[in-house]
């Protein structure tokens, strides 16, 4: 079953702001391990589109012969056998087999997608972490570092207010 049309626009976007804000990354190793994961993808995808490409036809024959096994099982229910009419239309079970197979391809590359997302998410909020961290050593060591005196040391929270 595919997505609902809000469902693949929110994948859109959110893999589109996530690729936004890896761009934003500021140190270089941050930087490498954001363009191995989008080159990781980007030869996923490639990929997968060109086996769709050049197995489509056998994809769809497979498909379509476990659509017709499927159809021609025994079944169990308790109808006599010349009360059943054929069901059997080759062009109808031939575009299910296509639905099937552009189907699965279309869910493959959605794995791919997801996993990137995830990928990036999980890089942007590590970067996050690490950038945010490298601002309070350097505040706590210029804080440390102050060569003022001790009352000129103190910021305005320390001071009593006078009016």
């Amino acid at each position: 079953m595919g997505l609902t049309v809000s469902e693949e626009l929110r994948r859109v976007f959110e893999l589109a702001a996530l690729r936004k804000d890896a761009r934003a990354l500021k140190s270089p190793r941050q930087w490498g391990e954001r363009q191995a994961i989008q080159s990781r993808c980007d030869r996923a995808r490639a990929r997968e589109k060109d086996l769709y490409a050049s197995r489509y036809l056998s994809r769809v024959e497979q498909t379509r012969r476990r659509l017709i096994d499927e159809a021609a099982r025994k079944s169990f229910d308790l109808k006599p056998a010349w009360a059943e009419h054929d069901r059997f239309d080759a062009a109808a079970t031939l575009r299910q087999a296509q639905r099937e197979v552009r189907e699965a391809h279309h869910q493959r590359i959605a794995r791919i997608d997801e996993f990137e997302s995830q990928e990036l998410r999980e890089l942007v909020q590590r970067s996050m972490r690490e950038n945010n961290w490298r601002g309070k050593v350097r505040e706590e060591f210029g804080r440390v570092t102050d060569r003022r005196s001790g009352i000129e040391r103190r910021g305005r929270r320390h001071r009593p207010r006078q009016r």
